[in-house]
C-alpha cells in the first residue's frame, strides 16, 4: 500500500518511508536510508564500502493504545578503510539492542511516572520486564549525575525500601527538595560515604544539616563535616514527644479500673490531634480524661507548650524556651517526661540552630511518601539503581531535567 507523505509519519532525518500495511491492532513502515548519502563513518566522517545489510523490526509509537507500530528496515555495516574498523548505521535514535526508537522509549518512561510497570506493560504491548528495563535504559540515559556545588543546607533520613529487610538513607538538597544521595543501611558509615564524595569547597558550602535525633548521623555529621550545624528536626522531636504522651496514657490503662480502662484506651487520638481538628464531642470526652487523670493532664498541657519553642525567631529566644520547658518537665512529676527532659537536655544546641537555618525535615517526609509511591508503582523494586534514578527524575527541578534532556536530544521525535 502506497501512503502519499508517509515520511511525515517516521521523521527520521534521512530515511524515508517506502509503503506501509496494516495487520490487525499494527501498522508497519518499511523504511529505507535515503539512497542520495553517502555511507561515512561515524567516527572519521571518511567513506565506507557496504558489506553487508540485516533485516530489523523496531517498535515506535503507535496511534493511540490499540494501534501499535513497527519500522522495518536494513541497517547497513559498512568499513572505513581509513579506521579499519566495521560501523552498522540504524535510524537516528533506533537503539537495536532493545529493537525500539529514542520516542518509544521516553514514551514508555513518562507512563512509568503515572502509572504501574504491569498497566504500562499492558498499554505498550510488552513484558513488564520490558517495560522495567526500557524505563531503567532511559533513566540512565536521560538522567544526569547530581551536583553537590552550592549546597547551603542538606536534610538526612533513612526509609524501609523492603518492609523489615532493607534500609536507604537518603540525602536531599534542603532548599530544592533534589535528591543527591542514595546509600544502604542506615548507619553513620553510609552518610560518611556521601561526605566522603565531597570536595573540601563543598563541603565548606554546608552550613546545616538536619536530622531526626540518630547518634549515628550525628556522629558522621560531626566527624565529617565538623563546621556544619546539626538541626535536630522540629517534626521527630514532637513525634518523639508525642510518644511520651502516648507511653502515659499506656500506664494510666494499666492501672486503671476494669470499667475506666476502655475509657483511657479510646482517647489515643484525641490526645494526638491538634485541638481544632477536635469535634465538639471528642472535646467533652478529652476534657473529662484530663480531669480525671493528673499525670496524662500534665504530659498533654506540656505538649503544647513543648511547640511553642519553635515559634520564637532568635535563638537566645529558643534557649531561654527550651530551658524553660525542661525546667517544668522536671518537676512534673511524670517519669515520662522526666525522662524524655533529661535527654532534652542533651541537645538544647542542635535544636536552637533552627533558629538560624529554618530548616526541617518536612520536604523529607514528602520525599518519603514519593519512595512509597514509586515503589508501588514498580510493582516492588528489584534495583537500588533504577530507584534511585526514579527518585531523581522526580525530585529534579523541572527546569533543569527538561534542559538536560534537550541537549542530550532526548526530547526530539527520533
Amino acid at each position: 500500500m502506497q501512503l502519499t507523505g508517509a515520511s511525515q509519519f517516521i521523521n527520521l532525518d534521512g530515511w524515508i518511508a517506502e509503503k506501509a500495511y496494516f495487520n490487525p491492532g499494527k501498522i508497519v513502515f518499511d523504511i529505507h536510508r535515503d539512497r542520495r548519502l553517502a555511507l561515512t563513518c561515524p567516527t572519521c566522517t571518511g567513506k565506507m564500502s557496504l558489506n553487508r545489510t540485516t533485516r530489523h523490526c523496531i517498535h515506535d509509537i503507535g496511534f493511540g493504545p490499540s494501534t501499535k507500530m513497527e519500522l522495518h528496515y536494513e541497517a547497513m555495516q559498512g568499513r572505513c578503510r581509513r579506521c579499519r574498523k566495521y560501523h552498522t548505521i540504524h535510524p537516528p535514535g533506533v537503539d537495536a539492542a532493545s529493537a525500539t526508537t529514542a520516542r518509544y522509549r521516553q514514551f514508555t518512561s513518562m507512563l512509568c511516572r503515572g502509572m504501574t510497570l504491569c498497566d504500562v506493560a499492558e498499554v505498550m504491548g510488552v513484558s513488564p520486564s520490558t517495560a522495567y528495563r526500557i524505563d531503567f535504559r532511559h533513566l540512565s540515559a536521560t538522567i544526569p549525575p547530581p551536583s553537590y556545588d552550592g549546597l547551603s543546607a542538606i536534610l538526612v533520613d533513612e526509609n524501609a525500601v523492603r518492609c523489615g529487610e532493607l534500609f536507604a538513607t537518603y540525602v536531599i538538597n534542603a532548599r530544592t527538595g533534589e535528591l543527591l544521595f542514595q546509600g544502604v543501611g542506615k548507619r553513620s558509615e553510609t552518610l560518611l560515604e556521601f561526605i566522603g564524595q565531597l570536595t573540601e569547597e563543598q563541603k565548606a558550602s554546608i552550613k546545616a544539616v538536619c536530622i531526626d535525633r540518630s547518634g549515628a548521623y550525628t556522629a558522621a555529621v560531626k566527624s565529617g563535616l565538623p563546621h556544619a550545624d546539626v538541626v535536630y528536626d522540629k517534626f521527630h522531636l514532637i513525634s518523639n514527644y508525642h510518644d511520651v504522651i502516648d507511653t502515659v496514657r499506656r500506664e494510666a490503662w494499666k492501672a486503671a479500673s476494669e470499667c475506666d480502662k476502655a475509657f483511657i484506651k479510646g482517647q489515643r487520638y484525641n490526645l494526638l490531634r491538634n485541638i481544632e481538628n477536635l469535634t465538639a464531642e471528642m472535646l467533652l470526652t478529652l476534657d473529662q480524661l484530663l480531669q480525671s487523670n493528673a499525670p496524662i493532664n500534665t504530659a498533654y498541657t506540656l505538649r503544647d507548650q513543648f511547640k511553642m519553642i519553635w515559634s520564637y525567631d532568635t535563638p537566645e529566644g529558643m534557649k531561654t524556651a527550651v530551658a524553660q520547658w525542661i525546667e517544668l518537665a522536671l518537676n512534673s512529676a511524670v517519669p515520662e517526661v522526666i525522662r524524655f527532659a533529661k535527654n532534652l537536655s542533651k541537645s538544647v544546641k542542635e535544636i536552637i540552630a533552627y533558629a538560624v537555618h529554618r530548616i526541617t525535615n518536612g520536604p523529607m517526609e514528602g520525599f518519603n511518601n514519593i519512595v512509597s509511591r514509586i515503589i508501588h508503582r514498580s510493582n516492588g523494586i528489584r534495583s537500588l539503581a533504577y530507584l534511585f534514578l526514579r527518585l531523581r527524575a522526580e525530585t529534579m527541578p523541572r527546569v533543569r531535567r527538561m534542559t538536560q534532556q534537550c541537549d542530550q536530544g532526548t526530547v526530539s521525535t527520533a
